[in-house]
């Protein structure tokens, strides 16, 4: 499932289950908005993956000594775990500007020369959903990423004249959560290559705690742990969760996230971390086997019941 796809069960539901799961780790629009002003801005602010941390940090700093752009660099992991925010961490390391778009945005090669031909000397290129761009672009791509190069077609039939664009050196970050529909001549062309993991309960608990302070919400150290348990280790998830507690204990409690408004705000997660579609589809074990049953029963598609 890709980050702006958005996870929902549909009308006609059985009683209960939540049109928007609370622990789908897709984003929507909006959500993503309020998460812009929780992104840490540097690496050393960015708690977690330490493995690919430290090996970005080396990239951009030997980068920034020799005065070149790194190279290119892939970012793959379930959503939630933070690609779009090292992302916009590596152009901030660089201090250079950062340009965003996503595969499914760049249909034609026409659009990608576009985005390409406007990039200025050691910009940073985010390819969001990088797997989901169309193959005409993707094999310009390898051209602009190898040689820093594109060839704009002029003409049509016979008389078609291939016209080179010399482009300025810059960085593609891409980020995919389905790593392996990317062709290999294009992972081939990324230099770096990181996997981002489901955080520990412990680095996620750091991260609450962040969180908690850019937010304002007075939070125990108790309750804290208690929502970094039931996060699915994805940070997404933990943020929303603790949104979820910061309006429970302004509308109903003293204004404090401690223990109670975790208990009883609606967050429903169970100590398995199990909410209640994994809980019914559980329960109907023994009744479905295919899962055909499983999505007719949820009222979801074949592709959302997968990722559940």
């Amino acid at each position: 499932m890709s980050q702006g796809e958005p996870s929902e069960i549909r009308q006609g539901a059985p009683d209960g289950i939540e049109t928007a799961r609370v622990v789908d780790a897709a984003g929507s629009e909006d959500e993503r908005t309020v998460e812009a002003a929780l992104r840490p801005r540097r690496l050393s602010e960015f708690p977690g993956q330490n493995r690919v941390c430290d090996q970005l940090s080396l990239v951009l700093e030997a980068a920034r000594g020799r005065g070149s752009a790194p190279d290119h660099i892939l970012l793959s992991g379930p959503p939630g775990l933070g690609k779009t925010t090292l992302a916009m961490i590596v152009a901030a390391e660089l201090e250079q500007p950062l340009r965003v778009t996503s595969g499914p945005a760049i249909q034609h090669a026409g659009d990608l020369a576009a985005v390409l031909s406007s990039l200025d000397e050691g910009e940073v290129l985010f390819l969001d959903e990088i797997h989901r761009m169309a193959r005409a672009a993707e094999e310009m791509l390898y051209l602009a990423m190898e040689d820093f190069r594109v060839d704009v077609i002029v003409g049509k039939g016979a008389g078609a004249t291939a016209i080179p664009l010399q482009l300025p050196p810059f960085t593609v970050v891409g980020a995919t959560t389905r790593a392996g529909l990317l062709p290999a001549p294009l992972r081939d062309r990324f230099g770096f290559t990181g996997h981002l993991d489901f955080y520990a309960p412990a680095e996620l608990s750091v991260i609450l705690h962040r969180s908690a302070g850019l937010l304002g919400v007075p939070a125990d150290s108790a309750a804290i742990d208690e929502i970094a348990g039931r996060s699915r280790g994805t940070p997404r998830i933990a943020n929303r969760l603790l949104r979820r507690v910061r309006d429970w204990a302004q509308v109903h409690g003293n204004g404090r996230g401690d223990l109670p408004a975790v208990s009883y705000t609606h967050i429903r997660a169970h100590e398995t971390v199990l909410d209640l579609v994994c809980r019914l589809l559980l329960a109907k074990n023994k009744q479905h086997k295919h899962a055909s049953q499983y999505v007719c029963y949820t009222r979801t598609t074949t592709k959302n019941w997968q990722q559940i």
